[in-house]
């Protein structure tokens, strides 16, 4: 089998391409830039026509609000070029050729509500730009006459993810004390990268279809995240200070979303929670609890951990 992956120099793109190796699967590795076979960007319909055939596509590549690009004005053309457009061309290049195309989408695509798991039969709605281009994208997707699958990953994290835990692993370590908006008692489902990338690895052995969750046990709430980071530095007991969401709320939106976004503040009100039978049914078996990932990411960023 060969197995093309876009966004192969990402962070989960490249645990994806090192698991897919270990099982013998012939990878092909293409990304806007990076150590990767096939350098390009696949909003440019030209370069994704160039792209090799495959027995699978992978489509991890995409861009959101953590991406070094994010422009300050433009977002809806930016989400929409980058994700939107790109998979379209993607799917164009291999539409009718039998191979399995696996949309990577995220847990932001879920209508979040109060105490609600998240399944595979939850309503999907775009609460912002980017969940709302997710959608769009994996739209173009799923139309496809090739076998399809979705992956909804929750927050994934380990060594090399940055983001909300650096600013959180820093503070506890040089204040012993986190400052967070909201009242930080939802549970909000993590993954770890690992985890995330065998479940992929078992969709495309599989050539399995449908929607699959990722989500690993026991999610814990911010405060927990921070206990948990605590507990890794040897910070006897953490300070939470949480801040009025509402305020926090009304300055995003009068900013046009871009101190967070619509997505972000609602898993600060709300969290989340993912059911993963679907999954587990491929006899995918994560390795990782949420306590061990916030652990874990946080001891690689104040290491310094280069991955």
């Amino acid at each position: 089998m060969k197995a093309l992956v876009t966004g192969g120099a990402g962070f989960l793109g490249r645990e994806c391409l090192r698991q897919l190796r270990t099982e013998g699967i012939q990878t092909i590795s293409t990304d806007r830039v990076g150590a990767v076979d096939v350098a390009g960007d696949l909003s440019d319909p030209a370069f994704c026509a160039t792209l090799p055939d495959a027995d699978a596509v992978v489509h991890n590549a995409g861009v959101q609000y953590l991406s070094p690009d994010l422009p300050f004005f433009s977002r809806r053309a930016y989400f929409d070029r980058n994700n939107v457009q790109a998979t379209a061309n993607l799917a164009r290049r291999y539409a009718g050729t039998q191979a399995h195309f696996t949309y990577v989408g995220t847990s932001m695509m879920y209508r979040v509500a109060a105490d609600a798991v998240c399944s595979p039969k939850t309503p999907m709605r775009g609460q912002g730009v980017y969940s709302a281009s997710k959608i769009a994208a994996w739209e173009n997707a799923r139309v496809l006459p090739n076998p399809t699958a979705l992956m909804v990953p929750c927050i994934i994290a380990g060594p090399g993810r940055g983001g909300l835990f650096g600013p959180f692993a820093r503070s506890i370590a040089r204040f012993g004390a986190v400052v967070f908006p909201g009242e930080g008692t939802r549970p909000t489902h993590m993954v770890h990268v690992e985890d995330a990338a065998s479940l992929l690895v078992r969709i495309v052995a599989r050539r399995a279809t449908g929607l699959f969750n990722a989500a690993s046990p026991d999610p814990l709430s911010i405060g927990q995240w921070a206990d948990a980071i605590g507990d890794e530095l040897g910070v006897r007991r953490v300070r939470h200070i949480g801040l009025p969401l509402a305020p926090v709320e009304w300055i995003s939106a009068a900013s046009g979303y871009r101190l967070l976004a619509a997505e972000q503040l609602l898993l600060l009100r709300l969290g989340q929670v993912l059911d993963v039978k679907d999954s587990l049914a491929l006899d995918w078996k994560p390795r990782w609890n949420n306590t061990q990932i916030v652990r874990d990411t946080a001891r690689a960023l104040l290491k310094g951990d280069p991955k």
